[in-house]
This record gives structure tokens, sequence and C-alpha cells, in this order.
């Protein structure tokens, strides 16, 4: 494959690029499911620029670790919003089953898989990348003294 980074950079653009031509296009008709749907195509399409973009960033700079106080504000907004997205689940499963019209199943269906796909994301969120991010100041302070060849005297 090509360089991954040189394909990011250019996805990024070439998203974005996408993303207005299909709201152009949904701005043109009056159908509402179809209008919706390409709309709804455009955002993700925004969205994956933003993604690209992360992984320019990923690929370019060093990260920063997280604090523990960033932790707990990421910790406690992914919990919310995995219980949020369970019940968006749940809804949409419902509407699923009681909607008879082809049009609107389209939409409610539609609907369902991104909030299936987003509870998996926060999922993994939790369980992966918060966790594996943060650095407590206890473990900054053990470094600098495990590794300072002065332990904490004077140095010189």
């Amino acid at each position: 494959m090509a360089n991954l980074l040189e394909v990011s950079k250019k996805m990024v653009e070439e998203e974005k690029r996408y993303a207005e031509e299909l709201e152009e296009v949904a701005n043109k008709i009056k159908h509402p499911v179809l209008e919706a749907l390409l709309k709804s195509i455009a955002s993700d399409s925004r969205k994956h620029s933003i993604m690209y973009e992360a992984v320019v960033r990923l690929l370019t700079e060093t990260q920063p670790a997280l604090s523990e106080k960033e932790l707990e504000t990421i910790s406690k907004a992914v919990k919310k919003h995995i219980e949020t997205e369970a019940k968006m689940i749940e809804l949409t499963r419902k509407l699923l089953g009681e909607t008879k019209d082809p049009k609107i199943k389209l939409i409610i269906a539609a609907i369902h898989e991104d909030e299936v796909k987003h509870h998996k994301i926060l999922l993994d969120i939790e369980k992966n990348i918060a966790e594996k991010e943060i650095v407590s100041e206890e473990e900054i302070w053990d470094s600098l003294w495990k590794d300072s060849p002065w332990h904490g005297g004077s140095g010189g």
C-alpha cells in the first residue's frame, strides 16, 4: 500500500470535497428520505476527514499523555454515552419492528446501524484508549526518581 501518511493527507481533502458535493445535491432535492440520507453520508465524509487528520497527527506529532483529571472527565462522559447509545439502540430496534413503511424503515435502519457503531466505539475507547494513555503524577515522579542518577539529590 502507498505511504499511509501521504494517503491520509490526500483523504482529508477528498472527504471534505465529497461531503460538499453530496450536500450540494441534497440541498437541490425535496424528497425528505433522499435528502436526509445524502446529508447523513456527507456528514460521515466530514467525520472521515477529521479521522484522517487524526491519523496524520498520530504519524507526525508526539501525543500528549492524559492526566488523571482528563481521564476521569473522559471516563464519566464515555460511560454516560455508552448508556445513552444502548437506549438508542433499543429504541431504534423497537421502531424497526413497528414500522411498515420501507422509506421510514430505511432511515431508522441507518440510524440503528450508526448507534451500534457508536456504542462499539465508545466501549473501545473505554477499554483500550483512555486506560492506556493515562500517566499519573505518581508515575511521573517515580520515573524521575528511578531514572535520575542522583535520586533526588542535588546532582552536583
